[in-house]
Parts: structure tokens; sequence; C-alpha cells
């Protein structure tokens, strides 16, 4: 409905209007009436004095239409205590301001012309909309709430805060409202008419500026997470320059004067990054923090103040302390660690120097091929090449100690040592001599890795089904037959 339809308030209503009020209603109908005649949505109109679009005509007459059925709105006694409240708005804003710098910390840095301003609009609008009895929230309005909303986000305002600043200013309104009802003599039931649709229209326009403080709060966030993300990859990869990692690890609450260890981890079929990542402390806002996180290539890589004492899910490398200037050196060994304990198989947190050899078996596949060409193919073709082979990794496993395999293994020691010497005949080597028991380690633990991803190894040996994943450990030394 607008300022032309049947139901609209009479002039004699306008006539109760501050002389501003009046001078914008006839504008706007002005504007209606040239729209109904020439069809145009685009001819500037001058509404008091300024030019504005239609458009904005149309949802300026939304927000002064007055219903039919607030037969209230027309008397004389409910006009004359809006009047009195339109008048003394910039006072009202000015003594909710003061209470907002009273009773809210997050609105004592804010200037008060910038306040006011803000005010000034929440008040206006919350009387002319009371005033025509109406919730209904304009498009215009609704930008306006949403770029407040928005504005006490960035400045750091709580939404709490927010909400409660809109209530306080709900209260000095209804307050002042009282007083000048009493003073004209508006009766009770008029008063509760004002107050009910003031807080109608309050709580539409409360909701409007929540949804927008929580998106700018979402994307402030955002925008805080992807500066933290860069910080952290910049270090790992050495793009950070020395100034910037001492003014950027306080700003993130990172100790820039002690050691920290890189690492980077990969979920296992039944853990989740977010799990490694708690895990390891990247969630702890607790300063100094233990270390910082962020993606690269689909793994999680940081750094931490501290090895995780917490059992890890998934596989973690983690590489020496460095200073944070030469975090990349600590990086590119918590790589080499993170592939190699994927490669073959391991779970937890594994460095190159818990890895042992098993860093050079994963990264140099010719020597790995070599070997298992030299030492295995010989085997493979054997109809029982899977259980020698088999028997002959366990008994690497248990340090080469007969018993222990044979027991794992659930076998006679008798039958382990026929198949250990099976082995020797196939192959043409003696096991005692230990460079070839380690070249035949090494060539079985290559045929492990490349079991297990074929696509980056050629698989030497008889095909076998993949391993579980197992703990690290390393072999117990001297041969027992």
């Amino acid at each position: 409905m607008n300022l032309l339809d049947t139901g609209s308030l009479e002039v004699g209503y306008q006539a109760t209007l501050p002389a501003r009020h009046r001078y914008a209603i006839a504008g706007f109908d002005a504007a209606l009436a040239q729209q109904a005649r020439d069809a145009t949505d685009s001819a500037p109109i001058s509404a008091h004095g300024s030019w504005v679009s239609l458009q904005d005509v149309r949802l300026a007459t939304d927000v002064t239409t007055v219903p039919v059925k607030t037969a209230r709105a027309r008397d004389a006694r409910w006009e004359a205590l809006f009047d009195a409240l339109l008048l003394e708005y910039s006072e009202i804003s000015c003594l909710v301001r003061q209470r907002l710098h009273a009773e809210l910390p997050a609105y004592r840095s804010m200037s008060s012309e910038e306040m006011d301003a803000d005010l000034r609009f929440e008040i206006e609008r919350t009387l002319l909309s009371a005033r025509a009895g109406q919730a209904a929230v304009t498009d215009r309005e609704l930008a306006e709430l949403a770029e407040i909303g928005d504005k006490r986000a960035q400045q750091g305002v709580p939404i709490e805060d927010m909400l409660r600043a809109w209530r306080i200013g709900v209260q000095v309104v209804v307050a002042r409202a009282r007083e000048i009802g009493a003073r004209l003599e508006v009766d009770d039931a008029s008063l509760l008419d004002f107050v009910e649709s003031t807080l109608a229209w309050s709580e539409v326009a409360t909701v409007k500026m929540a949804a927008a403080h929580r998106s700018a709060e979402f994307e402030l966030a955002r925008e805080a997470h992807e500066r933290r993300a860069a910080f952290v990859r910049n270090l790992l990869v050495g793009d950070a320059a020395p100034a910037d990692i001492r003014v950027q690890s306080g700003a993130y609450g990172v100790d820039p004067s002690r050691e920290y260890a890189a690492i980077r981890a990969r979920a296992g079929a039944s853990s989740s990054l977010h799990e490694i990542e708690r895990a390891l402390g990247f969630q702890s806002a607790i300063e100094p923090r233990r270390g910082l996180g962020a993606l690269i290539d689909d793994d999680l890589a940081g750094f931490v103040s501290e090895p995780p004492t917490t059992i890890v899910s998934g596989v973690v490398g983690i590489g020496p302390p460095r200073p944070l200037e030469r975090l990349t050196e600590s990086f590119r060994l918590a790589t080499r660690a993170l592939a190699t304990a994927d490669g073959f198989g391991l779970t937890g947190v594994h460095s190159v120097a818990s890895l042992g050899p098993r860093v050079a078996i994963a990264a140099d596949r010719d020597v790995g091929q070599d070997l298992a060409g030299r030492y295995l193919d010989p085997v493979s073709v054997t109809p029982s090449a899977q259980e020698i082979l088999t028997s002959l990794r366990v008994y690497f496993e248990c340090g080469m100690h007969v018993r222990r395999a044979s027991e794992r293994l659930l076998v006679h020691q008798n039958t382990l040592r026929y198949r250990i010497a099976r082995f020797e005949e196939l192959s043409g080597v003696n096991l005692r001599d230990p460079v070839i028991a380690f070249e035949v380690w090494w060539a079985l633990e290559h045929q492990l890795v490349a079991e297990r991803r074929p696509h980056d190894a050629e698989v030497t040996g008889p095909a076998r089904a993949p391993r579980q994943r197992r703990p690290a450990g390393r072999a117990e030394a001297g041969p027992d037959r």
C-alpha cells in the first residue's frame, strides 16, 4: 500500500507531521503520479531539495505507509507523541550513545560522530515504522541495517554487544515516549501499541543486523585464516623475509626466539587431518602457541615447538628443530620422513633419523630394483616363492633370530631354516655375510614400497597382498641359524 491507495491517510494526517516529513511525502506522491503517467523508472524528482530516483521513492513510501487497521494512529495525541519523539531523535540518540559508552566497552573506541549517525538512522526508522503500525522493512532499510551489522563486526563489536546496544536504544526510546505520553495525556493502550509496534520492527531489524554481523565475522575469520596459512607456507618453503617473520610470528602468538620442528602429516583410511591437527596442538589458542599449520598439496604442514606426546592417527613426518628463519631445512626432512613412512605403511610420528636406511630405500628406486632383480627374481620362479620371501622378511624383522621368527610364523624352527636355505640355494648367496644380508633386506623393503605404490615403482618379485600398517622397528643384530 502507498499514500495514493484508498486506505492511506487523509491530507489532515500529513498536516500533523513536521515540515520536513510533509515535504517528503508530497514529493513522493508527485513522483508516483508521474510514474503512472509516463511509466518510467529513471526520471529523477525533487524531494525536499534533493534529487532521488523513483526506486528510492517507492522504498521511502513503503516506510511511511500507515495501515487502515490502526485507527488509533489518526488520534491527535498519538500523532503528537510521534511528532515530539521525531523532533527529539537527535537528543535521544545522544542519550543512547552515552549509555552505550557507559555499559558496553566495545563501543567506547568509536567516535561520537560515527555512532550518532547510525543511532539517528536506527531511531528515526524505528519511530517512522512504529507510527505506521507495520513491522515490514524495505529493501533499502535492509541494506542499511546490514551495513551497520557488517560495520560492527569490522569494528570488533561482539554480536551480543550489538544486540544489547539495540535493546538499550529501545529502552531509551520507550522511556522517553512514556514521559512525553504522560505530558500529552496519551492513554495506556496507545502507549502499549507504541511499544508493540516498536518491538515488532526492532525484531525484524535485529535479525537482519545479526545475519550481516555473522556473515562479516565469518569472512573476517576466513581472511585471518588465509593470512595465517600464507605465513606458515612462506616459512616452510623459505619465502618469508626475516622482518616479516618477527612481526607476524608475534601477531600469531609464536615465540620468534625459539626453535621449532617442521611437520608434514597425511591422514590414514580411518583418520582425518582434523584429528591430527588437534593432536599436534594447532587448534589451541593458548599463547605462546605450540605451533601453526596449513594445507600444502592436501597434506597438513606446519611447525611445532615440541614433538607430540599423544598418539597421532595417520602418519606424520617431523624434521629437526630449527629457528624460524631456517624452518625450510626442517620441512624438507619432514617431507622425506612422511614420504618414507607412508611408503612403508607406517603410522605415527617418524623422523629421518628414526626411519634410518628406509629413507634411502624409498628415495633411490633404481638401487632397489637392481637388488630385487639380483636376489628376489631367482626365487620368484618357484611355486613356494611367496612363503620363502614372507619367511625371510619376518626373519629379518626378528633380528635374524630363528626361534622368534618361527614363533611369529607359527612354524617349526627347522621349517624356517629350510626356507632360508632354499632362498640361499636359489639366489646363490650366503646370508651370514653381513653385506649380502643388508642387500637382501634392502631388496625386500623396496619390494614392500613398490607393492604399495605400483604407479611409482616397478613391482619386482612375486606379488603379494599389501601388508597392514605397522610400527617402525629395527632389526636386532646377529643371525641365529
